[in-house]
Protein backbone atom coordinates (compact mmCIF):
# COMPACT_ATOMS: atom_id res chain seq x y z
CA UNK A 1 0.00 0.00 0.00
CA UNK A 2 1.20 3.56 -0.69
CA UNK A 3 2.05 5.69 1.98
CA UNK A 4 -1.17 7.81 1.37
CA UNK A 5 -4.91 8.16 0.26
CA UNK A 6 -6.02 7.13 -2.37
CA UNK A 7 -5.61 3.26 -2.95
CA UNK A 8 -6.09 1.11 -5.63
CA UNK A 9 -5.84 -2.75 -3.85
CA UNK A 10 -6.75 -4.35 -7.13
CA UNK A 11 -4.17 -2.99 -9.29
CA UNK A 12 -0.31 -4.10 -9.11
CA UNK A 13 1.92 -1.55 -8.28
CA UNK A 14 5.48 -1.38 -8.97
CA UNK A 15 7.08 1.15 -6.23
CA UNK A 16 10.01 2.79 -7.43
CA UNK A 17 11.78 4.57 -4.45
CA UNK A 18 15.09 4.01 -4.19
CA UNK A 19 18.44 3.95 -5.68
CA UNK A 20 18.65 5.58 -9.63
CA UNK A 21 21.56 5.93 -11.78
CA UNK A 22 22.05 9.59 -12.17
CA UNK A 23 23.69 12.28 -14.69
CA UNK A 24 24.78 15.88 -13.98
CA UNK A 25 24.48 17.82 -17.15
CA UNK A 26 24.83 21.28 -15.29
CA UNK A 27 23.58 24.59 -16.90
CA UNK A 28 25.35 24.71 -20.43
CA UNK A 29 21.99 23.14 -21.81
CA UNK A 30 18.08 23.66 -22.61
CA UNK A 31 16.73 21.34 -20.82
CA UNK A 32 13.90 20.45 -23.99
CA UNK A 33 17.60 19.82 -25.64
CA UNK A 34 18.82 16.96 -23.65
CA UNK A 35 18.58 13.18 -24.86
CA UNK A 36 18.82 11.05 -22.00
CA UNK A 37 19.58 8.26 -24.15
CA UNK A 38 23.11 10.11 -25.04
CA UNK A 39 24.21 10.79 -21.41
CA UNK A 40 26.33 8.59 -19.45
CA UNK A 41 24.97 7.68 -15.84
CA UNK A 42 27.99 8.00 -13.48
CA UNK A 43 26.84 8.72 -10.61
CA UNK A 44 23.22 7.15 -8.08
CA UNK A 45 21.46 8.99 -6.54
CA UNK A 46 18.50 8.43 -3.83
CA UNK A 47 14.55 8.89 -5.23
CA UNK A 48 12.94 10.89 -3.46
CA UNK A 49 15.83 13.50 -2.74
CA UNK A 50 17.28 16.31 -3.67
CA UNK A 51 20.72 16.60 -6.13
CA UNK A 52 21.97 20.29 -4.46
CA UNK A 53 22.43 19.66 -1.23
CA UNK A 54 25.34 17.39 -1.09
CA UNK A 55 28.68 19.70 -0.53
CA UNK A 56 30.11 19.60 -4.50
CA UNK A 57 26.84 20.50 -6.00
CA UNK A 58 25.59 23.15 -3.16
CA UNK A 59 23.37 26.29 -4.75
CA UNK A 60 24.28 24.25 -8.21
CA UNK A 61 21.32 25.32 -10.99
CA UNK A 62 21.21 23.13 -13.72
CA UNK A 63 19.84 19.70 -15.01
CA UNK A 64 20.53 16.01 -13.50
CA UNK A 65 18.60 13.51 -15.14
CA UNK A 66 17.89 10.12 -13.21
CA UNK A 67 17.51 6.80 -15.07
CA UNK A 68 16.11 3.18 -13.79
CA UNK A 69 14.93 -0.04 -15.23
CA UNK A 70 11.10 -0.98 -14.75
CA UNK A 71 9.12 -3.64 -15.62
CA UNK A 72 6.23 -3.12 -18.02
CA UNK A 73 2.82 -5.16 -18.41
CA UNK A 74 0.80 -5.28 -21.24
CA UNK A 75 -1.57 -2.63 -21.01
CA UNK A 76 -2.13 0.67 -19.95
CA UNK A 77 0.05 1.51 -16.76
CA UNK A 78 -0.32 4.51 -14.87
CA UNK A 79 3.23 6.39 -13.97
CA UNK A 80 3.06 8.75 -10.37
CA UNK A 81 5.52 11.06 -9.31
CA UNK A 82 4.36 12.96 -6.33
CA UNK A 83 6.50 16.33 -6.51
CA UNK A 84 9.51 17.48 -8.58
CA UNK A 85 11.48 20.86 -8.87
CA UNK A 86 11.99 23.03 -10.49
CA UNK A 87 10.81 21.74 -14.02
CA UNK A 88 10.94 17.89 -15.32
CA UNK A 89 10.55 15.64 -18.11
CA UNK A 90 9.57 12.53 -18.38
CA UNK A 91 11.07 9.73 -20.96
CA UNK A 92 9.97 5.86 -21.61
CA UNK A 93 12.28 3.64 -23.58
CA UNK A 94 13.68 7.36 -25.06
CA UNK A 95 10.01 8.53 -26.00
CA UNK A 96 8.86 11.92 -23.65
CA UNK A 97 5.66 11.26 -21.71
CA UNK A 98 5.19 14.78 -20.42
CA UNK A 99 6.74 17.72 -18.52
CA UNK A 100 5.66 19.57 -15.61
CA UNK A 101 6.47 23.08 -15.16
CA UNK A 102 5.24 23.63 -11.05
CA UNK A 103 7.23 22.46 -8.45
CA UNK A 104 5.79 20.40 -6.04
CA UNK A 105 3.11 19.43 -8.20
CA UNK A 106 2.33 15.55 -8.53
CA UNK A 107 3.12 14.52 -12.18
CA UNK A 108 0.43 11.35 -13.85
CA UNK A 109 0.87 10.01 -17.07
CA UNK A 110 0.25 6.89 -18.77
CA UNK A 111 2.18 4.92 -21.08
CA UNK A 112 0.78 1.96 -23.33
CA UNK A 113 3.21 -0.72 -21.75
CA UNK A 114 4.57 -4.40 -23.91
CA UNK A 115 5.59 -6.58 -21.05
CA UNK A 116 9.70 -7.05 -19.88
CA UNK A 117 11.94 -4.26 -19.02
CA UNK A 118 11.52 -0.78 -20.21
CA UNK A 119 13.83 2.59 -19.44
CA UNK A 120 12.33 5.45 -17.20
CA UNK A 121 14.53 8.37 -17.32
CA UNK A 122 13.33 11.94 -15.43
CA UNK A 123 15.24 15.35 -16.39
CA UNK A 124 15.28 17.62 -13.80
CA UNK A 125 15.81 21.23 -14.22
CA UNK A 126 16.07 23.45 -11.19
CA UNK A 127 17.13 26.75 -13.30
CA UNK A 128 14.91 29.76 -12.95
CA UNK A 129 13.24 30.22 -16.17
CA UNK A 130 10.29 31.71 -17.67
CA UNK A 131 10.32 29.38 -20.35
CA UNK A 132 9.92 26.21 -17.85
CA UNK A 133 9.33 27.24 -14.73
CA UNK A 134 7.23 30.51 -15.10
CA UNK A 135 6.24 30.56 -11.44
CA UNK A 136 9.75 30.39 -9.63
CA UNK A 137 12.03 33.53 -9.09
CA UNK A 138 15.63 33.68 -7.91
CA UNK A 139 13.64 36.03 -5.23
CA UNK A 140 11.28 33.92 -3.56
CA UNK A 141 11.63 33.66 0.24
CA UNK A 142 12.60 29.65 -0.08
CA UNK A 143 15.00 28.07 -1.13
CA UNK A 144 14.06 26.33 -4.67
CA UNK A 145 15.78 22.94 -4.47
CA UNK A 146 16.40 20.98 -7.48
CA UNK A 147 15.83 16.66 -7.71
CA UNK A 148 12.31 14.43 -7.39
CA UNK A 149 10.57 15.41 -4.05
CA UNK A 150 8.18 12.87 -3.62
CA UNK A 151 7.79 8.99 -4.05
CA UNK A 152 7.58 7.52 -7.89
CA UNK A 153 4.88 4.49 -8.56
CA UNK A 154 4.02 2.64 -11.67
CA UNK A 155 0.71 0.68 -11.44
CA UNK A 156 -1.43 -1.08 -14.22
CA UNK A 157 -4.88 0.18 -15.27
CA UNK A 158 -7.50 -1.65 -16.20
CA UNK A 159 -9.70 -0.89 -19.18
CA UNK A 160 -12.73 0.14 -16.86
CA UNK A 161 -11.37 2.37 -13.96
CA UNK A 162 -12.37 4.58 -11.04
CA UNK A 163 -10.57 7.47 -10.26
CA UNK A 164 -10.75 9.75 -7.06
CA UNK A 165 -14.14 10.14 -5.24
CA UNK A 166 -14.47 13.25 -3.52
CA UNK A 167 -16.35 13.40 0.17
CA UNK A 168 -18.03 16.42 1.26
CA UNK A 169 -20.07 16.24 4.86
CA UNK A 170 -23.91 17.26 4.06
CA UNK A 171 -25.10 16.50 7.30
CA UNK A 172 -23.37 16.18 10.47
CA UNK A 173 -25.92 15.42 12.67
CA UNK A 174 -27.28 12.47 10.61
CA UNK A 175 -23.85 11.58 9.04
CA UNK A 176 -24.57 12.37 5.14
CA UNK A 177 -21.97 12.64 2.95
CA UNK A 178 -22.09 13.12 -1.03
CA UNK A 179 -19.81 11.00 -2.70
CA UNK A 180 -18.58 12.60 -6.31
CA UNK A 181 -17.12 9.44 -7.84
CA UNK A 182 -14.84 10.03 -11.03
CA UNK A 183 -14.34 6.98 -13.35
CA UNK A 184 -12.06 6.48 -16.91
CA UNK A 185 -13.48 4.22 -19.48
CA UNK A 186 -17.08 3.64 -17.99
CA UNK A 187 -19.84 3.94 -20.92
CA UNK A 188 -22.33 6.54 -19.71
CA UNK A 189 -25.54 5.11 -18.58
CA UNK A 190 -26.94 3.17 -15.09
CA UNK A 191 -24.06 1.43 -13.74
CA UNK A 192 -23.51 -0.50 -10.63
CA UNK A 193 -21.30 0.47 -7.95
CA UNK A 194 -20.23 -1.14 -4.45
CA UNK A 195 -20.15 0.89 -2.03
CA UNK A 196 -18.59 0.74 1.71
CA UNK A 197 -17.64 2.84 4.79
CA UNK A 198 -14.85 1.44 7.23
CA UNK A 199 -15.35 -1.98 7.82
CA UNK A 200 -18.68 -2.38 6.80
CA UNK A 201 -19.90 -4.89 4.53
CA UNK A 202 -21.56 -2.00 2.04
CA UNK A 203 -23.91 -2.22 -0.71
CA UNK A 204 -24.38 -2.17 -4.35
CA UNK A 205 -26.32 1.27 -5.76
CA UNK A 206 -26.90 1.94 -9.18
CA UNK A 207 -25.72 5.16 -10.30
CA UNK A 208 -26.03 7.47 -13.15
CA UNK A 209 -23.05 7.72 -15.25
CA UNK A 210 -22.15 10.35 -17.66
CA UNK A 211 -19.25 11.94 -18.71
CA UNK A 212 -17.16 9.82 -16.67
CA UNK A 213 -19.11 11.15 -13.26
CA UNK A 214 -21.60 9.87 -11.10
CA UNK A 215 -22.92 11.42 -7.54
CA UNK A 216 -24.74 10.19 -3.81
CA UNK A 217 -25.60 10.59 -1.09
CA UNK A 218 -25.15 8.39 1.75
CA UNK A 219 -24.91 7.85 5.65
CA UNK A 220 -21.51 6.90 7.03
CA UNK A 221 -22.93 3.80 9.47
CA UNK A 222 -21.27 5.19 13.14
CA UNK A 223 -20.08 8.01 12.14
CA UNK A 224 -18.18 10.59 14.45
CA UNK A 225 -16.98 13.96 13.55
CA UNK A 226 -13.97 15.03 13.07
CA UNK A 227 -12.30 18.03 14.83
CA UNK A 228 -9.06 19.04 16.61
CA UNK A 229 -9.54 17.63 19.75
CA UNK A 230 -11.05 14.17 18.59
CA UNK A 231 -9.71 13.83 14.68
CA UNK A 232 -11.70 10.77 13.96
CA UNK A 233 -11.22 9.33 10.57
CA UNK A 234 -13.24 7.42 8.23
CA UNK A 235 -12.87 5.50 5.08
CA UNK A 236 -14.98 4.64 2.27
CA UNK A 237 -14.31 1.89 -0.24
CA UNK A 238 -16.08 2.19 -3.84
CA UNK A 239 -15.72 -0.72 -6.46
CA UNK A 240 -17.14 -1.23 -9.78
CA UNK A 241 -18.47 -5.01 -9.47
CA UNK A 242 -15.37 -7.53 -10.79
CA UNK A 243 -13.07 -4.74 -11.70
CA UNK A 244 -11.00 -1.62 -10.04
CA UNK A 245 -11.47 -0.17 -6.67
CA UNK A 246 -10.55 2.86 -4.84
CA UNK A 247 -10.35 3.48 -0.99
CA UNK A 248 -10.09 7.33 0.06
CA UNK A 249 -10.46 8.18 3.94
CA UNK A 250 -12.02 11.33 5.37
CA UNK A 251 -13.10 13.25 7.81
CA UNK A 252 -16.62 14.79 8.89
CA UNK A 253 -16.24 18.06 9.53
CA UNK A 254 -17.72 21.99 8.74
CA UNK A 255 -16.12 24.84 8.36
CA UNK A 256 -17.59 28.42 7.63
CA UNK A 257 -17.55 32.20 8.78
CA UNK A 258 -20.12 33.74 10.54
CA UNK A 259 -19.52 37.48 10.79
CA UNK A 260 -15.99 38.06 12.21
CA UNK A 261 -15.89 34.47 13.14
CA UNK A 262 -14.44 31.74 12.15
CA UNK A 263 -16.52 28.32 12.71
CA UNK A 264 -15.27 24.66 13.16
CA UNK A 265 -18.62 22.28 13.15
CA UNK A 266 -20.89 25.47 13.86
CA UNK A 267 -18.57 26.23 16.60
CA UNK A 268 -16.42 29.37 17.19
CA UNK A 269 -12.54 28.05 16.52
CA UNK A 270 -9.50 30.88 17.15
CA UNK A 271 -6.76 30.04 15.08
CA UNK A 272 -3.10 29.56 16.88
CA UNK A 273 -0.52 28.84 14.41
CA UNK A 274 2.46 28.96 12.63
CA UNK A 275 4.18 28.60 9.43
CA UNK A 276 5.72 25.78 7.97
CA UNK A 277 7.97 25.49 5.26
CA UNK A 278 8.38 21.74 3.87
CA UNK A 279 12.41 21.94 4.27
CA UNK A 280 15.47 20.62 5.77
CA UNK A 281 19.17 21.56 6.12
CA UNK A 282 19.96 18.16 4.29
CA UNK A 283 16.90 16.60 2.87
CA UNK A 284 15.39 19.98 1.67
CA UNK A 285 12.12 19.16 0.47
CA UNK A 286 12.22 15.01 1.52
CA UNK A 287 10.04 14.49 4.41
CA UNK A 288 10.45 11.58 5.92
CA UNK A 289 7.41 10.26 8.03
CA UNK A 290 8.94 11.00 10.97
CA UNK A 291 10.60 14.19 10.52
CA UNK A 292 7.37 15.96 9.34
CA UNK A 293 5.93 13.45 12.35
CA UNK A 294 8.19 15.41 14.36
CA UNK A 295 7.16 19.11 13.14
CA UNK A 296 3.53 17.89 14.10
CA UNK A 297 4.72 16.92 17.72
CA UNK A 298 6.53 20.36 18.38
CA UNK A 299 3.45 22.37 16.93
CA UNK A 300 1.73 20.55 19.01
CA UNK A 301 3.85 21.04 21.94
CA UNK A 302 3.88 24.68 21.22
CA UNK A 303 0.43 25.02 22.06
CA UNK A 304 -0.37 25.55 17.73
CA UNK A 305 -3.89 24.25 16.46
CA UNK A 306 -3.12 25.69 13.10
CA UNK A 307 -0.50 25.07 10.58
CA UNK A 308 -0.24 27.43 7.49
CA UNK A 309 1.54 25.27 4.80
CA UNK A 310 3.91 27.39 2.62
CA UNK A 311 4.23 28.79 -0.55
CA UNK A 312 3.27 25.46 -2.17
CA UNK A 313 1.24 22.36 -2.08
CA UNK A 314 2.47 19.94 0.73
CA UNK A 315 3.33 16.45 0.77
CA UNK A 316 0.29 14.40 0.68
CA UNK A 317 2.07 12.16 3.80
CA UNK A 318 1.98 14.89 5.37
CA UNK A 319 -1.11 15.90 5.28
CA UNK A 320 -2.43 12.74 6.06
CA UNK A 321 -0.47 13.29 9.20
CA UNK A 322 -2.19 16.39 9.90
CA UNK A 323 -5.74 14.61 9.57
CA UNK A 324 -4.27 12.28 12.47
CA UNK A 325 -3.16 14.63 14.67
CA UNK A 326 -6.11 17.31 14.31
CA UNK A 327 -4.30 20.12 13.33
CA UNK A 328 -6.21 22.45 10.78
CA UNK A 329 -4.31 23.29 7.76
CA UNK A 330 -4.26 26.15 5.43
CA UNK A 331 -2.88 25.14 1.92
CA UNK A 332 -1.02 27.36 -0.58
CA UNK A 333 -0.58 26.38 -4.31
CA UNK A 334 2.92 27.91 -5.78
CA UNK A 335 3.33 31.25 -5.66
CA UNK A 336 5.07 34.07 -4.05
CA UNK A 337 5.54 37.94 -4.74
CA UNK A 338 4.64 37.14 -8.41
CA UNK A 339 4.12 40.84 -9.56
CA UNK A 340 2.15 42.75 -12.62
CA UNK A 341 4.60 40.88 -15.46
CA UNK A 342 3.31 37.42 -14.33
CA UNK A 343 -0.27 38.34 -14.52
CA UNK A 344 0.20 39.74 -17.61
CA UNK A 345 2.11 36.64 -19.12
CA UNK A 346 -0.63 33.57 -20.29
CA UNK A 347 2.04 31.22 -19.02
CA UNK A 348 2.24 32.66 -15.82
CA UNK A 349 -1.25 32.95 -15.40
CA UNK A 350 -2.86 29.99 -16.53
CA UNK A 351 0.20 27.59 -14.44
CA UNK A 352 -0.86 29.18 -11.57
CA UNK A 353 -4.54 28.43 -12.49
CA UNK A 354 -3.19 24.83 -13.13
CA UNK A 355 -1.70 24.69 -10.11
CA UNK A 356 -4.48 25.35 -7.48
CA UNK A 357 -6.65 23.24 -9.66
CA UNK A 358 -4.55 20.27 -9.06
CA UNK A 359 -3.51 21.31 -5.62
CA UNK A 360 -7.77 21.09 -4.69
CA UNK A 361 -8.15 17.80 -6.70
CA UNK A 362 -5.49 16.01 -5.55
CA UNK A 363 -6.18 16.94 -1.49
CA UNK A 364 -9.71 17.37 -1.44
CA UNK A 365 -10.39 14.74 1.45
CA UNK A 366 -8.00 16.04 4.04
CA UNK A 367 -10.58 17.00 6.43
CA UNK A 368 -7.31 19.04 8.64
CA UNK A 369 -8.04 21.62 5.30
CA UNK A 370 -9.84 24.74 6.16
CA UNK A 371 -8.59 26.81 3.69
CA UNK A 372 -7.46 26.94 -0.14
CA UNK A 373 -5.40 30.01 -0.84
CA UNK A 374 -2.71 31.15 -3.44
CA UNK A 375 -0.04 33.75 -4.62
CA UNK A 376 1.26 34.87 -1.40
CA UNK A 377 2.02 38.74 -1.42
CA UNK A 378 1.17 38.73 -5.00
CA UNK A 379 0.26 41.77 -6.93
CA UNK A 380 -3.80 42.09 -5.41
CA UNK A 381 -3.65 45.81 -5.52
CA UNK A 382 -3.52 46.19 -9.15
CA UNK A 383 -6.15 45.60 -11.99
CA UNK A 384 -4.20 42.84 -13.45
CA UNK A 385 -3.96 41.27 -10.49
CA UNK A 386 -7.62 41.59 -9.71
CA UNK A 387 -8.59 39.61 -12.90
CA UNK A 388 -5.84 36.87 -12.01
CA UNK A 389 -6.93 36.48 -8.88
CA UNK A 390 -10.81 36.25 -9.91
CA UNK A 391 -9.57 33.49 -12.03
CA UNK A 392 -7.71 31.48 -9.50
CA UNK A 393 -10.90 31.95 -6.95
CA UNK A 394 -12.89 31.08 -9.37
CA UNK A 395 -11.36 27.87 -10.53
CA UNK A 396 -11.23 26.87 -6.22
CA UNK A 397 -14.86 27.51 -6.10
CA UNK A 398 -16.07 25.12 -9.09
CA UNK A 399 -14.25 22.61 -7.68
CA UNK A 400 -14.78 22.62 -3.88
CA UNK A 401 -17.16 25.25 -2.31
CA UNK A 402 -16.97 23.43 1.32
CA UNK A 403 -13.57 25.43 1.94
CA UNK A 404 -12.88 28.86 3.08
CA UNK A 405 -11.08 30.72 0.11
CA UNK A 406 -7.79 33.44 1.26
CA UNK A 407 -4.82 34.93 -0.07
CA UNK A 408 -2.25 35.95 2.07
CA UNK A 409 -1.40 40.22 1.22
CA UNK A 410 1.36 42.46 2.49
CA UNK A 411 -0.70 45.30 0.39
CA UNK A 412 -2.45 46.54 3.51
CA UNK A 413 -5.42 48.84 2.74
CA UNK A 414 -4.28 49.07 -1.15
CA UNK A 415 -5.43 45.53 -2.01
CA UNK A 416 -8.17 45.44 -3.91
CA UNK A 417 -8.94 41.86 -4.23
CA UNK A 418 -10.38 40.71 -0.50
CA UNK A 419 -13.81 40.94 -1.76
CA UNK A 420 -12.67 37.30 -3.51
CA UNK A 421 -11.52 36.29 -0.05
CA UNK A 422 -14.15 34.88 2.90
CA UNK A 423 -11.30 35.65 5.42
CA UNK A 424 -9.10 39.22 5.16
CA UNK A 425 -5.95 37.30 5.46
CA UNK A 426 -2.72 39.90 6.19
CA UNK A 427 0.98 39.84 6.35
CA UNK A 428 2.89 42.31 8.67
CA UNK A 429 6.08 42.67 10.51
CA UNK A 430 6.07 46.10 12.06
CA UNK A 431 9.19 46.83 14.23
CA UNK A 432 10.90 44.06 11.47
CA UNK A 433 10.21 44.94 7.93
CA UNK A 434 9.03 48.02 7.16
CA UNK A 435 9.73 51.08 10.19
CA UNK A 436 13.05 48.82 11.28
CA UNK A 437 14.34 52.06 10.96
CA UNK A 438 12.52 54.72 12.67
CA UNK A 439 14.71 56.39 15.38
CA UNK A 440 11.78 57.22 17.11
CA UNK A 441 10.09 54.19 17.74
CA UNK A 442 11.27 51.12 19.44
CA UNK A 443 10.77 47.97 17.02
CA UNK A 444 8.72 46.58 19.78
CA UNK A 445 6.37 49.14 20.20
CA UNK A 446 5.20 49.46 16.53
CA UNK A 447 3.52 46.35 16.94
CA UNK A 448 0.11 47.01 19.05
CA UNK A 449 -0.23 50.18 17.01
CA UNK A 450 -0.54 47.82 14.02
CA UNK A 451 -2.59 45.83 14.57
CA UNK A 452 -5.23 48.06 15.88
CA UNK A 453 -4.53 49.73 12.67
CA UNK A 454 -5.46 46.65 10.75
CA UNK A 455 -8.09 45.87 12.96
CA UNK A 456 -10.02 49.33 12.02
CA UNK A 457 -9.20 48.69 8.71
CA UNK A 458 -11.24 45.27 8.88
CA UNK A 459 -14.20 47.51 10.19
CA UNK A 460 -14.40 49.18 6.91
CA UNK A 461 -16.92 48.82 4.55
CA UNK A 462 -17.15 45.34 2.41
CA UNK A 463 -15.21 43.81 5.13
CA UNK A 464 -16.70 44.37 8.32
CA UNK A 465 -18.48 41.22 8.09
CA UNK A 466 -15.36 38.46 7.71
CA UNK A 467 -12.74 37.04 10.24
CA UNK A 468 -9.89 38.91 10.08
CA UNK A 469 -6.29 36.38 10.72
CA UNK A 470 -2.47 37.54 10.68
CA UNK A 471 -0.96 34.78 8.17
CA UNK A 472 2.37 36.27 9.15
CA UNK A 473 4.06 38.27 11.95
CA UNK A 474 7.39 37.17 13.48
CA UNK A 475 11.32 38.96 13.40
CA UNK A 476 14.65 36.84 13.35
CA UNK A 477 16.95 35.33 16.25
CA UNK A 478 20.39 34.19 15.34
CA UNK A 479 20.68 30.72 17.35
CA UNK A 480 22.57 30.83 19.93
CA UNK A 481 22.96 34.96 19.98
CA UNK A 482 21.94 35.81 23.55
CA UNK A 483 22.62 39.42 24.93
CA UNK A 484 22.03 41.01 27.96
CA UNK A 485 20.63 44.54 26.46
CA UNK A 486 18.06 42.22 23.89
CA UNK A 487 19.10 43.70 20.99
CA UNK A 488 17.85 42.95 17.31
CA UNK A 489 19.24 39.65 16.27
CA UNK A 490 19.26 38.36 19.58
CA UNK A 491 17.28 35.03 20.92
CA UNK A 492 15.72 37.29 23.83
CA UNK A 493 14.93 40.14 21.02
CA UNK A 494 12.96 37.95 18.97
CA UNK A 495 11.26 36.29 21.73
CA UNK A 496 9.92 39.72 23.12
CA UNK A 497 9.39 40.35 19.23
CA UNK A 498 6.75 37.28 19.44
CA UNK A 499 5.44 37.63 22.95
CA UNK A 500 4.08 40.98 21.99
CA UNK A 501 3.16 39.83 18.43
CA UNK A 502 0.75 37.00 20.08
CA UNK A 503 -0.55 39.85 22.97
CA UNK A 504 -1.42 42.23 20.07
CA UNK A 505 -3.22 39.77 18.09
CA UNK A 506 -4.67 37.29 20.34
CA UNK A 507 -5.87 39.76 22.79
CA UNK A 508 -8.07 42.04 20.10
CA UNK A 509 -11.06 39.87 19.62
CA UNK A 510 -11.30 41.55 16.05
CA UNK A 511 -8.66 39.05 14.77
CA UNK A 512 -9.50 35.57 14.28
CA UNK A 513 -6.32 33.88 14.56
CA UNK A 514 -2.42 34.22 13.72
CA UNK A 515 0.02 32.16 12.10
CA UNK A 516 3.27 33.11 13.41
CA UNK A 517 6.35 33.35 11.03
CA UNK A 518 7.69 30.48 11.02
CA UNK A 519 7.92 27.12 12.90
CA UNK A 520 11.73 26.55 12.13
CA UNK A 521 14.79 28.88 10.51
CA UNK A 522 14.86 27.68 6.58
CA UNK A 523 17.04 28.28 3.72
CA UNK A 524 16.16 31.10 1.58
CA UNK A 525 17.51 32.80 -1.16
CA UNK A 526 21.89 33.20 -1.44
CA UNK A 527 22.39 36.20 -3.49
CA UNK A 528 19.49 38.26 -3.89
CA UNK A 529 16.79 40.46 -2.08
CA UNK A 530 17.41 42.34 1.03
CA UNK A 531 20.90 41.03 2.72
CA UNK A 532 19.89 42.47 5.95
CA UNK A 533 17.18 40.11 6.33
CA UNK A 534 18.75 36.73 4.82
CA UNK A 535 22.30 36.54 6.31
CA UNK A 536 23.92 33.41 5.39
CA UNK A 537 20.88 32.78 2.81
CA UNK A 538 18.96 31.62 5.74
CA UNK A 539 15.18 32.99 7.31
CA UNK A 540 15.90 32.77 10.85
CA UNK A 541 12.71 33.67 11.95
CA UNK A 542 12.02 30.24 13.30
CA UNK A 543 11.15 29.29 16.30
CA UNK A 544 13.19 26.53 16.37
CA UNK A 545 16.39 26.57 14.37
CA UNK A 546 16.90 24.87 10.81
CA UNK A 547 17.73 21.20 13.30
CA UNK A 548 14.41 21.86 14.93
CA UNK A 549 15.99 22.74 18.46
CA UNK A 550 14.46 25.39 20.17
CA UNK A 551 15.14 28.99 20.56
CA UNK A 552 13.65 31.37 23.33
CA UNK A 553 10.49 31.95 21.34
CA UNK A 554 9.34 28.57 21.58
CA UNK A 555 8.38 29.21 25.17
CA UNK A 556 7.58 32.74 24.86
CA UNK A 557 5.10 31.75 22.04
CA UNK A 558 4.26 28.36 23.92
CA UNK A 559 2.77 30.34 27.08
CA UNK A 560 1.19 32.79 24.71
CA UNK A 561 -0.75 30.02 23.24
CA UNK A 562 -1.52 28.56 26.51
CA UNK A 563 -3.50 31.72 27.43
CA UNK A 564 -6.77 31.18 25.72
CA UNK A 565 -8.40 34.67 25.05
Amino acid sequence: MPAHYPHFPRRMTQHLDGVWDFCWVGDGVAARAVDPAALAYDELQAVPGVFDTEPRRRNARGVGVYRKTVQGTAGRMRLCIEGLGLYGRVFWDGACLGECMVPFAEVDLEVDAAPGPHTLAILVDNRFSSETSPLAHPFDDFYCFGGIYGSISLQTLPEARMARVAVRTVDLREGRVRLDIGTEGVADGPRRFHIAFDDDAGAEHLLPVRNGRTCTELAVPLANIWSPEAPHLHTVRVALPGGDEVIERFGMRTVATRGTTILLNGEPVILRGVNRHQSHPQLGPVQPDHLALDDLKLAKALGANFIRCVHYAHAPAFLDLCDQMGLLLWEESFGWGNGVEDARDPRTAQAAVRATENMVARDINHPSILFWAFLNEGCSDTDEGAAWYRDIARAIRALDDSRLVSFASCKGTRDCCFALADVLSVNAYPGWIGGTDAWTTPPLDQIRPEMERLAAWADGPGRKDKPLLVTEIGACGLPGCHDYGRAQWSEEFQADYFREACRAVLGNPRFAGVALWQLFDTRSYVNAGSVRTKPLGMNFAGLLDAYRRPKLAFEAVRECFARRP
